[in-house]
């Protein structure tokens, strides 16, 4: 009896990833993580689409994930990726463009494949549905390629990270702002009624005559629900989601603080006492009460004071209409979130019209001039009580004049942010998850405030700027060509301050990381770098090239590396004077 041969299985070898494998593994995942717990968290519904190829249009592919809000379908792709980030783009947009010529097919798709999902809503036609195709990337997007495929609404790393912290402070109306995101107002979501409310009325019930307010600004005083503010309102946040807002101001929302106030809402049954400060929309009207109550004749705002007791204000009733400048924690304590206890008594809260109000109404100014005036506003309320953090003050100490020191040292490192050496290397943001970066307030307040001075008589990158026009950022700040040439000259110093810390890198390679073993990007030896610039442009009467520094930074007798670095915290002037030994005297 001949044996048979046993075949033996060959084991399948176990692929084993690099360390820059599994970190891109680890970037996927805490993605796709934190935009699951995005949209749990303001209360739309998963359906799960990954790994499901379907064709529309001939074209097969599969959708990452797909949320949904009564009758807003949010279609979603994300990528971590760097190098293919593109290609990816391209391929997700080339499907999509399907998903849209196909529109009713989709929708017939998804709906089968979510039925126990859309069952929690109304059933709505076809027609009445919003679909929106959003595009997740860990990195920002270039301006070309979203214009190119536009019909995707990009949401980087930081937009994310911004969205997630306002969703886990105030969860289900979190929902409010990011309709201002999709361009969605109210009458777009849900069943469309006949109906549906288009204005706020309430009676003036304390118009104050306040000396002291610029001319066209006006103060009144009346009560609102917070569900009206919930619905209407939207915040001045410095870091927020729409990088065109330069004259933003407010903090951010603290998830602790608005905690504290739901257990004070809870506990008490009431609100607190203090008013809340809102910039109204210029479409506020303002009538007379007739006898009954209601609304009579237009008004102007300058004769309210006039009619104390007979005045009614009217403001619409739209998403992103209300702008609060103090007291944002106070409204969005009366957020709306899951079913508990403690949502069910401020349910009813939200109803009650017991929030004191007072608006500013404007009449011929000009936005920016709106921010500059509530900033200061914001900042004269807000120092009496938690300090407002030293970043925060400079950048509304720069929005308040944009041409002095600080406005254009804050305008230069925010351009260096984003350009060699520098690039992603500053702390800019409260929202910012690195461990590691530079620290910018001393950088600003004792380095580029000086380097960057408008002043032709100063040893400085203004006096070897070459262009012809410069005088007028000092002769004619108000008029329209000032602004672009305040741009132009940010982005001058920004090249010039690039180039010199470009030869600060070169001469100094093993030293430029975060480590931990170097003292090189920290704000000490940052802060004496720029002094030290300063004082080279004086000996040189000018800017040199980058192999010209390079050459003569190469002199420094400086260790950089943590154990022998002899400079410790603000002896940047030290530091300095060690470093101007490279240039030669004149």
């Amino acid at each position: 009896m001949t044996s048979k041969k046993v075949r033996k299985r060959k084991k399948k070898s176990k692929i084993v990833l690099s360390s820059e494998q599994k970190e891109q593994k680890k970037r996927e995942k805490k993605l796709h993580e934190d935009i699951l717990n995005l949209f749990k968290r303001m209360g739309f519904e998963y359906i799960r689409t990954d790994g499901r190829h379907v064709t529309f249009g001939g074209q097969k592919s599969d959708i990452d994930n797909v949320f949904l809000y009564e009758n807003i379908i949010l279609v979603c792709e994300e990528t971590s990726g760097k190098d293919s980030e593109y290609n990816h783009l391209r391929k997700k947009y080339d499907f999509i463009e399907r998903i849209v010529g196909h529109r009713d097919t989709f929708i017939t798709w998804i709906k089968d494949i979510g039925k126990e999902k859309f069952g929690r809503f109304t059933e709505y036609l076809n027609a009445r549905y919003k679909i929106f195709y959003l595009y997740f990337t860990e990195n920002t997007i270039e301006e070309e390629k979203r214009l190119l495929y536009n019909k995707f609404k990009y949401i980087d790393g930081r937009n994310l990270r911004y969205f997630l912290k306002i969703a886990d402070s105030i969860r289900y109306s979190a929902r409010n702002e990011f309709y201002k995101f999709l361009y969605l107002d109210f009458k777009h979501v849900g069943e469309a009624i006949a109906s549906q409310r288009e204005n706020i009325h309430s009676a003036v019930i304390s118009p104050e005559d306040v000396s002291g307010m610029p001319l066209g600004v006006y103060l009144v005083s009346f009560v609102m629900t917070a569900k009206e503010l919930l619905d209407c309102a939207y915040v001045f946040r410095k870091e927020n989601w729409d990088q065109e807002t330069g004259y933003y101001y407010q903090r951010l929302i603290e998830k602790k603080k608005i905690n504290s106030i739901r257990e004070f809402l809870t506990r008490e049954k009431r609100t607190f006492i203090d008013s809340i400060i809102v910039s109204l929309p210029n479409d506020a009207k303002f009538y007379s009460a007739n006898k009954t109550g209601g609304k009579g004749d237009p008004i102007d705002p300058k004769s309210i004071s006039e009619v104390t007791s007979n005045a009614i204000i009217e403001i619409p009733y739209k998403t992103n209409s209300i702008g609060i400048i103090d007291g944002q924690h106070r409204v969005f304590g009366h957020h709306k979130g899951p079913d508990t206890r403690e949502e069910r008594i401020i349910a009813q809260l939200r109803n009650k019209r017991h929030l004191f109000v007072t608006g500013l109404y404007y009449q011929g100014i000009k936005e920016s001039d709106k921010r500059k005036f509530e900033s200061k506003l914001f900042l004269e309320i807000n120092s009496k009580q938690k300090r407002v953090d030293a970043q925060l003050l400079q950048h509304i100490e720069s929005l308040q004049d944009p041409l002095s020191p600080i406005g254009i040292a804050m305008s230069v490192i925010q351009k260096l942010n984003g350009r060699t050496p520098f690039v992603n290397l500053f702390i800019l943001s409260e929202i910012d998850e690195k461990k590691n970066g530079i620290k910018t307030p001393s950088i600003v307040k004792f380095g580029l405030q000086q380097l960057v001075e408008i002043n032709n008589d100063k040893e400085g990158l203004f006096k070897y700027w070459p262009c012809e026009d410069k005088m007028l950022l000092i002769t004619d700040r108000e008029s329209k060509q000032a602004e672009d040439i305040r741009k132009e000259y940010v982005s001058f110093c920004t090249e010039m301050i690039g180039k010199f810390f470009c030869a600060v890198k070169l001469s100094q390679e093993e030293a430029w990381t975060f480590d931990g073993k170097s003292k090189l990007l920290r704000v000490t030896a940052i802060v004496a770098f720029i002094q030290s610039f300063e004082k080279s442009i004086e000996v040189y009467k000018g800017v040199e090239d980058i192999p010209f520094y390079q050459k003569k930074l190469s002199q420094l007798k400086v260790d950089f590396m943590q154990e022998k670095f002899p400079y410790v915290s603000s002896q940047w002037p030290k530091l300095a004077e060690e470093i101007n030994k490279c240039w030669t005297s004149v």
